[in-house]
C-alpha cells in the first residue's frame, strides 16, 4: 500500500492553515492550463473577515489546499448584488459552478434576495483567467418577483454536457424542485435568451415527506455507463443532510431511484451518505497532523470545552468531477463537524443546527451502473480496488480476514449512523480497496456497495 495522508482536519478554525475549513457548497474542476484543482463556493465565513466575491481554494494533488481569494470583480459583485431600490444590497453569493469552454473560464453563480426565499438569480460570469476576475455577462435564469405555479428557485447552479453537444443548466432548490435548461453552447447563456423560461423540472419533494428538499443538483454523464446522474441533497442543511442520486437515460429524465421510482413525486432518490460515526478508538491526533485538536474554539470565537469527536454530520451538496488526470471519479461536498459543542439546539425548530463545515472530497466508483462513496476522504490513494460480491454475517465479510465496522444507510430515516461490528445482511455487493482511516490516522481496508435491498453501505476495517 502506498504511503497516505488526510488534508481533512476537524477543529482547525483557521481558513488560512486549515483551507478546507468555511467551504460550503463547494465545486471542483481541474484546470487544463495550469494542471490544478480548482474549487469554488459559497460566500460563507464562520471566523475569517468576510469578502463577498466567491472564494477560491487551489490544489496539485485534491488533499492539500490553498485560499486563493474571490473570483469577482468589483463591478460584477455591484451588479449581481443589486437588490433593488431602496433595498438591502445581496449579502453573498452561492454555490458557484465553474467550467473551462470555448477557451474561457465561464462562472454560474446564485444570488437570492434573502435566504431562504425563490426570489433568485444565476449570473453567469466570464474570466481569461481561472483566479479572475470575473466579469458577469448575464442572468441565465430568474425566479425573482415569480407568479410561477411551480414556484421554481433559480439557485445551485450546474453544468452537465450530453455526446450530441447540447449543454443544460441544472438547478432549483425546494420550492418547485431541480430543473433543466438547455443553454447556447457557444455563449453558455440561455439557448432562448429568456432567463424566465425554467426549462423541464427532473425532481420534486414528494407530499408525505418529512425532510426538506431536494436542492444542490448535479447531473454527469457517464459515456462507460451511457446513464445520466443526477445528484442532490434533501434534509435540514445544519445536521441531517444528505447526498442522493437517481438515473437516467435522457438528461431530461425521467430520473427514477434503485427500486425504479420516479423522483417526480414519488421517491426521495437513493441515499449515497448521510450523517455518520465511524469508531475513533485512537489516542492519536486524527488526520495525521497535529494541529486537528489545537484550536479550541467555539463557533462564536470563545474558548470551548474539551473537543470530542462526534462524527460527520449533514455531507451534502455535492459536485461529481471526472479527474482528467486520473482517469477517474470524485465527488466533493461539504460536511459538518459533529462536536456537540460545536452546536446548538433549538427549542422552537426542535433540531440542532452543527455549524463548523468543511469541503471533503471522496473518490465515486459506479457498480451495476449505480455510484458509490468511498467510506472515507481521499488521501492520495491509487486507483485501484477490486470488486467483492458476498455476504455480511455478524459483521463480518465473508473470505476477508479483516474485521470490519459497518454504516447502513437508510433512504427514509436521516438521524445519526453509527458504525457497528454487529451487522448481519445478505447479497452485498461492492468494492473493496485502500483508504485512509481519518478517525484513527492510519492507513485501512475499506468497503463501499449496496445491500440486496438497495441500500447504500460503507465499511471500514479496524
Amino acid at each position: 500500500m502506498m504511503y497516505m495522508k488526510s488534508g481533512f482536519r476537524f477543529n482547525e478554525h483557521n481558513r488560512d492553515t486549515n483551507p478546507r475549513f468555511e467551504s460550503h457548497d463547494p465545486g471542483m474542476m481541474w484546470d487544463p492550463a495550469s494542471g490544478k484543482y480548482y474549487s469554488f463556493c459559497t460566500d460563507s465565513y464562520i471566523t475569517s473577515k468576510r469578502e463577498q466575491g466567491v472564494p477560491i481554494r487551489v490544489s496539485d494533488d485534491l488533499v492539500d489546499f490553498r485560499y486563493a481569494g474571490t473570483a469577482l470583480s468589483e463591478a460584477a459583485i455591484k451588479e449581481a448584488s443589486y437588490n433593488g431600490e431602496g433595498m438591502s444590497p445581496v449579502p453573498g453569493f452561492w454555490a458557484p459552478f465553474t467550467e473551462y469552454s470555448g477557451g474561457k473560464y465561464r462562472m454560474y453563480y446564485s444570488a437570492t434576495k434573502a435566504f431562504g426565499t425563490d426570489e433568485s438569480k444565476i449570473w453567469l460570469a466570464v474570466s481569461d483567467k481561472i483566479e479572475g476576475p470575473y466579469e458577469n455577462v448575464g442572468v441565465v435564469v430568474d425566479s425573482r418577483d415569480q407568479a410561477f405555479k411551480e414556484k421554481p428557485n433559480a439557485i445551485d447552479p450546474h453544468i452537465v454536457d450530453t455526446p450530441e453537444g447540447d449543454k443544460y443548466l441544472i438547478y432549483g432548490s425546494f420550492f418547485g424542485g431541480i430543473y433543466a435548461k438547455k443553454l447556447n453552447p457557444v455563449t453558455g447563456m440561455s439557448a432562448d435568451n429568456n432567463p424566465r423560461n425554467f426549462g423541464t423540472r427532473l425532481a420534486y419533494k414528494p407530499e408525505d415527506s418529512y425532510i426538506d428538499g431536494p436542492e444542490g443538483p448535479a447531473v454527469i454523464y457517464n459515456p462507460d455507463t451511457g446513464k445520466y446522474y443526477l445528484f442532490f441533497s434533501y434534509g435540514w442543511l445544519g445536521d441531517d443532510y444528505d447526498i442522493r442520486v437517481g438515473i437516467s437515460d435522457n438528461v431530461l429524465g425521467p430520473y427514477v431511484d434503485k427500486d425504479g421510482v420516479s423522483l417526480l413525486g414519488d421517491s426521495l432518490g437513493t441515499k449515497l451518505a448521510g450523517s455518520y460515526e465511524f469508531t475513533r478508538y485512537s489516542k492519536e491526533p486524527m488526520g495525521n497532523n497535529d494541529r486537528s485538536t489545537s484550536s479550541r474554539k467555539g463557533f462564536d470565537g470563545k474558548p470551548m470545552p474539551e473537543w470530542e469527536y462526534g462524527g460527520f454530520r449533514g455531507p451534502g451538496h455535492g459536485v461529481p468531477f471526472y479527474n482528467v488526470p486520473r482517469k477517474d471519479y470524485f465527488f466533493v461536498h461539504h460536511v459538518r463537524d459533529g462536536a456537540m459543542p460545536l452546536s446548538h439546539y433549538s427549542e422552537k425548530e426542535h433540531r440542532r443546527t452543527f455549524f463548523m463545515h468543511y469541503m471533503m472530497i471522496r473518490r465515486m466508483l459506479f457498480i451495476d451502473d449505480w455510484p458509490v462513496f468511498s467510506p472515507e476522504d481521499y488521501a492520495g490513494e491509487e486507483a485501484g480496488c477490486d470488486l467483492y460480491n458476498g455476504n455480511i454475517q455478524g459483521g463480518v465479510l465473508s473470505g476477508v480476514s479483516d474485521g470490519f465496522e459497518w454504516v447502513v444507510f437508510d433512504n427514509c430515516n436521516n438521524e445519526l449512523i453509527r458504525a457497528s461490528k454487529d451487522v448481519t445482511m445478505y447479497n452485498v455487493k461492492g468494492y473493496l480497496m485502500d483508504a485512509y482511516d481519518f478517525e484513527n490516522s492510519k492507513e485501512c481496508k475499506v468497503f463501499t456497495g449496496y445491500t440486496d435491498d438497495n441500500r447504500a453501505v460503507w465499511g471500514r476495517s479496524m
